[in-house]
Parts: structure tokens; sequence; C-alpha cells
């Protein structure tokens, strides 16, 4: 699949209107309305009523418009609120149970679409899928994960866990072992966002991690101002130094797009590539 052939998909979300952004008071009546233990069980109710499912995005060779991965994107159907994006509602889950619940949600629908289009004769690509760092330490994991694989009929090694850029997620994948049942089954490991938070730059020379995905903020201001392309640049040598796939994010104009594809070894999304679409098929297809 190219990129640029999904941009006139859109997401349209069942309510018939926009992707609903609520306010902090929004947001804090609706923790405080499912009682002390904060938004976790709304969220345990959500995931067996069916108001959560998945968004595909793909990941590009910029110079080739070649698809190379594809990054799953949760959304959340609420009753009362609309389609809500996981930035309105995963800060607000407490509840490391309800985290891996989610979690585990998001393997199975995942695999389900991807065995879906292996049987159908499409050629699969690794699959990203962002969790909490509590749930790759869940000692169950690595054996679930491996378990719904095969269940779909997926290789685990189509599989990439992503941990967004905090202190914990990189103390965790710092630490080889902490991952090594995920990494014994076949499945790779990201890291995500990175620039957008405060961990420290030094954990870059100890992270066991196969990608490391920038923050859509660093290439804001590329190519028109030259310190933000300094600084963009040197981060493609560094982490090309390091040995590990290097995604940018944020690609939303055909000025950006031609910049980052002067590298060879950086891949790329973004609104400018593709938009989500509901279906995997659609990307791969």
């Amino acid at each position: 699949m190219q990129a640029n052939q999904n941009r006139s998909q859109p997401e349209r979300p069942r309510t018939g209107g926009a992707v609903i952004t609520l306010s902090s008071r929004q947001k804090n009546r609706m923790a405080k309305g499912n009682g002390q233990d904060g938004l976790g069980p709304r969220v345990s109710h959500g995931l067996r009523a069916g108001e959560f499912h998945l968004m595909f995005q793909g990941v590009y060779h910029v110079g080739t418009g070649r698809l190379s991965r594809v990054e799953t994107q949760v959304r959340w159907t609420h009753p009362e609120y609309g389609l809500l994006l996981p930035g309105v509602f995963m800060a607000q889950i407490e509840s490391a149970q309800v985290l891996y619940e989610l979690a585990c949600f998001m393997v199975r629908s995942a695999c389900r679409e991807l065995g879906a289009c292996v049987r159908q004769g499409l050629e699969p690509c690794r699959i990203a899928l962002e969790v909490d760092p509590s749930v790759v330490l869940h000692e169950r994991f690595a054996q679930d994960v491996s378990e719904i694989a095969r269940a779909e009929g997926v290789a685990p090694n189509l599989l990439e866990i992503e941990l967004a850029e905090s202190e914990d997620a990189a103390q965790l994948l710092s630490i080889r072992a902490l991952s090594g049942e995920l990494r014994d089954a076949g499945v790779a490991m990201s890291y995500g966002n990175f620039g957008a938070g405060g961990a420290s730059l030094t954990y870059l020379a100890t992270l066991c991690v196969d990608t490391v995905k920038l923050a859509p903020g660093i290439l804001a201001a590329v190519p028109h101002d030259t310190r933000a392309c300094a600084v963009a640049a040197g981060l493609f040598t560094l982490l090309d130094s390091l040995g590990v796939r290097i995604v940018v994010s944020g690609i939303e104009t055909a000025a950006q797009a031609e910049w980052v594809g002067r590298w060879e070894n950086v891949f790329a999304q973004g609104l400018y590539l593709a938009k989500p679409v509901k279906g995997l098929a659609e990307l791969l297809g």
C-alpha cells in the first residue's frame, strides 16, 4: 500500500459529529460519576459492551511510499460523550487490571484483523500497540499475547509493543529482563513519543528497543526553521548509530514529507501520508 492513498478516508464518528474533546471539568465529572474507583469500572463495562474499537494508521518509507508498519489507536464510543480519543480517558484509568484488560482487547482486536487479512492473501505488516508500562510487567502478558496471536493465526513477530516516553517506561525498557518474555516470543519493543516528556536523554544508551518514535513536535517547524532541522537531523543520526528503527510522527505537509524523505532509514506517519482507518485490510490491500 502506498502513502497518500488513504488521505480521503477520514475517521467518521458514529455520533455523526467530530471527535469529542472534553474540558477538564467534563473529564472530572466523567471520572467522579463512576465512584471512588474512578473510570476503571466504566471502561471494563464499555469493553464488555462493545463500545471500544481500533483505528489503524500506516507508517511509511517516504521515499518509496512503502508501508512498513501499522499503528493501532483505540477509540471509545461513549454513550454520553460520543467518540473519545485515548488522551481523554487513558490518564484517568487508575486500575492496573483495567489497563491490562484494555491492552488485551487491543492485542486481540489487532490480531483478529491481521489474521483475517492473512487469510485473504494480503501481505502482513508489523502492528504496533501502545500500552501502559504496568501491562508489560504483568506476569501473564507475554503468555496472553502469544496465545491470542496463535489463536488468530498470527505470528507474534508481527506484533510490536510500544511504551510512550516516561521515566517508568525508560527504566523498564532499560532492563532487558523485564521485557524478556515478550522478546523470547518474538514480539518487538518500541519507545514512543520520544522528545515530548521529561525522560533523560541518557536512557537512549541503555534502551532495549527495536524502534524509537519521535514526538510530533520535533518536526513542527521543519523544514522552515534551520535550528529545528538541525535538531531533527541530529536525532536521526544519533538513533541510526544506535541501530534502532526511526519513526517520525506528525507529518502534515508536503514540505515535511519531502525533507524527511532525504533519510533512507527514517519512516514516517502523519495525516499528510494517511489518516487513521477502521479496517486494517484497507491499509494492506
